[in-house]
Order: structure tokens, then sequence, then C-alpha cells
């Protein structure tokens, strides 16, 4: 009997046990979530290099050679005067070859392409065996084209020209204008599967252009003196304002988010590029004459 009654009170503490716990549980299921907050993605800085770089216009990283390209217009940006240079610098921000490549009057845009180097150079776009260091073709356009930034893409390399508003293409040895329309100064590009990306300086857009409808789409408007144009492993993309600005451009919803602002310290923020492996881009400052590298923040 006393047995009975023993295991009788076992079985009933149990029954309340479950009672309370499942009690708890209902409470802990019926509380609200807390809210996420909104994420801003970063720009940390990660080093700059020594302000022997003048008039730094743009940067191109190499990874064959995992070394860093630095155009140099060296002052005026549109006088036919000789000095510009390319440096090449490596991934610690030390300036290995201050004058790798000299002669060039207002370098600014580059691109690689089957082991050549291709730099607008004013009216024409040099070419340059990277092995041999020597320039082995030029590409004249007429006109006034201003030719600044350079993409490559389907076994062609592409150039803007923002005196002309024109999309040019180099393939086979030849220099074609592939595209034109009043855009507000064309300058960079980005070529992708999707057609061409670009970004305005005068017109401050930044769009696609189709090369099947042969049409440029405005997506964001607002970038201020757009320059050059990245894209990140999350398809989202970052543009650069040459007066000093950097924008986050969403690529799903074509938001903006203003992520660098170096305008009052007298910093421009010219054609970028970027390292996917480690997250770096890199800023090229023209008349602050240097290059300065981050550390991209995203999720």
């Amino acid at each position: 009997m006393c047995i009975m009654n023993y295991k009788y009170q076992i079985v009933l503490c149990l029954g309340v046990f479950f009672f309370v716990s499942c009690g708890k549980r209902k409470t802990v299921t019926n509380a609200k979530p807390e809210e996420k907050t909104a994420f801003k993605p970063t720009l940390e800085l990660l080093w700059k290099t020594d302000t022997l770089l003048t008039t730094s216009e743009s940067v191109l990283y190499d990874p064959v050679k995992d070394i860093i390209y630095v155009s140099n217009v060296n002052n005026s940006p549109w006088d036919k005067d000789g000095n510009g240079f390319i440096s090449t610098i490596n991934t610690k921000g030390e300036i290995t070859n201050l004058k790798w490549m000299e002669g060039l009057s207002g370098p600014k845009g580059m691109g690689i392409h089957n082991g050549k180097l291709y730099v607008n150079d004013i009216d024409r776009v040099v070419e340059i065996d990277i092995e041999k260091q020597k320039v082995t073709n030029e590409f004249f356009v007429e006109g006034n084209p201003q030719l600044n930034d350079i993409t490559v893409g389907n076994g062609s390399v592409y150039i803007s020209g923002s005196g002309s508003d024109a999309i040019y293409k180099i393939v086979d040895n030849e220099i074609t204008e592939v595209a034109k329309d009043s855009l507000g100064r064309l300058n960079g590009l980005l070529h992708q599967k999707e057609g061409i990306y670009y970004a305005t300086s005068a017109s401050h857009n930044f769009g696609l252009y189709n090369r099947d409808s042969k049409t440029f789409n405005t997506l964001v408007s607002g970038i201020g003196h757009g320059d050059g144009v990245v894209r990140l492993d999350n398809n989202d993309f970052i543009v650069s304002s040459w007066q000093g600005q950097i924008f986050y451009i969403n690529g799903e919803n074509w938001t903006k988010t203003l992520i660098l602002d170096t305008r009052d310290h007298g910093m421009n923020a010219a054609d970028i590029d970027y390292i996917p492996s480690n997250r770096t881009l890199l800023v090229p400052t023209f008349f602050d004459n240097r290059v300065l590298a981050y550390k991209v923040n995203y999720k």
C-alpha cells in the first residue's frame, strides 16, 4: 500500500512538472522576436601610399603578378605634356616602381587583356606589353573624345569617352565606336554578362548599357561626379564620385548609401578598383597624390 501511494505521488509530480513546463514553453513561443537593426556597409582604412603618385587617376589590380598599377596624370589631365606615367605598388601600399612606364600625357583608365596593359591617354589608347614593359600599339580616336575609363569583356577592350559620350571597342587591333548618347560626360565602365554598367560625371547617374538593344538605362541618380565602378561578390556595386565620395549601391533594389566622404579633407576619389580575395577597395586620390586601401564590410 505504501509502495502504491509512493508511485502515485511520483506520477502526480511528473504530471504537474509536465504541465508547468508546457506553460513555460508556450510563454516563450508567444514572446515577440527582437527587432533586427538595418545593416550599413562600411569602409575600414587599411593603408595609404606615400605622396609621390602625382595626380593619381586610376588603379588596376593585376591578379597574375599580384601588383597594382597606378596611372598618374602628373598635373593637367587633358594637356598633351608628355609627363604622365604609370607606377606599380604592392598590396601593402609600398611603391615598387614609381615610373614603370613614362611618356604618357594624361593617363587614366586601364585594363588588362592577353598580357597587355591598355591605358587611356586623352585621344589614344596605349597598348603596353607587360612582360617586355614596352609600348606595342596605339589606337587613336579623332576629335576631342577625352578618353577616360576602360573595361574588358568578351574578348574586347571597351573605352569610355567623356568628351564624346561614347563607348569604343578595340577588337582585332581596331578601335570603333559602338554606342553614343547624350549621357552627361560618360566615365566609369564595368563589363558584365548582362551589359556594361556605367557612371556619368556631369549628370551624376549610374546605369546599364544593353548591348542587344543598344540602349542606356539609368538605374541610380545622385551619385555625384561618377568615376569608377566595381562589383562585389554579393552582386552589389561600389561607385566613386571624383570629388571625394564613395557610394554603395544595392544590386536588387538600386538604393544607394554614402559610405565615405573625404571632400572636406581635399581628397578626391577617382577611378577605383577592387580585390575580391580580401575585400580591398583601392582608391586613387587624384590631387592628394596617393592611393588608399579600405576593407569593405558588407553582408
